[in-house]
């Protein structure tokens, strides 16, 4: 495999509690790093996300970051049109400190490309909802979609402007190749579970309808997803009336909706297909259909904006679905306005246990998608629930899938022995193509 990039995520924690050169020196030697980008904007979640603890972080056994922060500067002038405003870092270690400027002078200093990634969420939904809630997406209820899918809706127009203004003002003033996100376009599906008593003959029950009836309980259904899909052309009334019985369908339980419920017992439990599913309910395929225009207008508009800024970016979607049309993402439909895809995929930290067939259908798909002549980036799981061998069972299995880079997933969360393995695992590779 002819690798081009290997690129690595640092958080300002990493670089704040273990200093620059400490995490440069490690990355760099241990895994042939070549590319570093700074996660800008992290979501609420517990860092390390998969074990208890930081194995090599000095000053903290773990953190809990702001949701969706913002860990560098950004002009406020860029904000004027929408009264959405970002959030900054307010942790006391945190603050103080422009952690993208940062990232570029070390990268820069060692001659590495250097990029940004805006994470799943972009901004505080527990702020969106005590000051825009109307920001917020909506089931197909009309009642607010909570928790961490609980997110604003693209489609409203001050969440547009907000979304337009970070990427702008970012490329425009940060000396980056490459800026990266994993937005959570729409609330996406919830897989709905086959019942227990299948378990003796059909344990997983239908995984196919399961997923695609998960999507009634999905978003965003509010004013300006209607007007949107009705000036696309869209029947929205016939979109609701089969969505709302899906939701129903795929939210039954033995004491709520019970009405539903044999449908969906029955659904789940036969053959039944995800092509009979969207011809009994014409308004999920056009729901789909929807989210996939609307996802892409977006991108779209992006792409075209930060390209405007800056000919030569590097305007990065990284994957983090299994099923990305669920969720608005038609590869084939965005492969014009992304220059480059890294696929979120960790099966090494569960110990890949189908052998990476997993990794391989998904980077299949990007790769069907996106065409032959944009940069396809592999994610490696490093973090602690992974060994050594897994990691170069993945290496040798992505140098023949035609990848042009590999991206680690995530120092914060690794062990120095997995990150060895990263480089160990490229080496055995060279010498088994090569013979040296």
């Amino acid at each position: 495999m002819f690798i081009k990039e290997v690129a690595a995520s640092v958080y300002p924690w990493d670089l704040a509690d273990e200093k620059p050169d400490f995490v440069l020196d490690n990355l760099q030697e241990r895994c042939n790093v070549n590319s570093l980008y700074l996660i800008g904007v992290m979501h609420y979640e517990k860092r390390p996300l998969t074990s208890l603890f930081f194995t090599h972080n000095q000053n903290r056994k773990y953190y809990l970051p702001e949701d969706s922060h913002v860990y560098y500067h950004l002009d406020m002038k860029s904000f004027d049109s929408t009264p959405l405003k970002p959030s900054f870092a307010q942790d006391p270690f945190l603050k103080d400190t422009n952690w993208l400027e940062v990232t570029v002078n070390e990268a820069r200093k060692r001659g590495l490309r250097t990029g940004v990634e805006l994470s799943h969420t972009l901004y505080d939904t527990k702020k969106a909802a005590a000051e825009v809630p109307e920001t917020l997406q909506k089931d197909v209820n009309g009642e607010m979609i909570g928790g961490f899918l609980g997110m604003l809706c693209s489609n409203h127009p001050d969440v547009r402007e907000y979304k337009r203004a970070i990427f702008t003002d970012t490329v425009r003033n940060y000396d980056v190749d490459y800026i990266q996100t994993c937005l959570i376009t729409f609330a996406g599906e919830k897989k709905v579970r086959a019942p227990w008593f299948f378990d003796p003959w059909l344990p997983d029950g239908n995984p196919a309808i399961a997923s695609l009836l998960g999507l009634g309980q999905a978003g965003c259904f509010c004013p300006h997803c209607r007007a949107l899909a009705e000036s696309l052309g869209y029947d929205w009334d016939i979109i609701l009336w089969d969505m709302k019985i899906l939701n129903g369908i795929s939210g039954a339980t033995h004491i709520h909706g019970i009405n539903y419920l044999l449908e969906q017992h029955m659904a789940l439990g036969s053959s039944a297909t995800q092509a009979l599913l969207l011809m009994e309910y014409p308004g999920l395929m056009e729901f789909l259909k929807f989210r996939v225009d609307s996802v892409t207008l977006l991108m779209e508009e992006i792409s075209k904006l930060v390209h405007e800024i800056r000919p030569g970016i590097d305007f990065r979607y990284n994957n983090f679905t299994a099923i990305p049309e669920f969720n608005g993402i038609s590869y084939k439909r965005l492969a014009h306005c992304l220059d480059s895809v890294r696929d979120c995929e960790y099966s090494e930290q569960f110990g890949g246990i189908d052998d990476f067939v997993t990794k391989r259908k998904s980077l299949l798909n990007i790769r069907r998608g996106i065409g032959m002549d944009k940069n396809l980036i592999a994610a490696l799981g490093v973090r602690p629930n992974a060994t050594p061998e897994d990691i170069y069972r993945s290496i040798e299995v992505l140098s023949t899938m035609g990848i042009d880079g590999l991206s680690l997933g995530h120092y914060d969360c690794s062990h120095m022995i997995h990150l060895d393995a990263v480089g160990e695992g490229m080496r055995r590779v060279q010498m088994k193509v090569t013979g040296y």
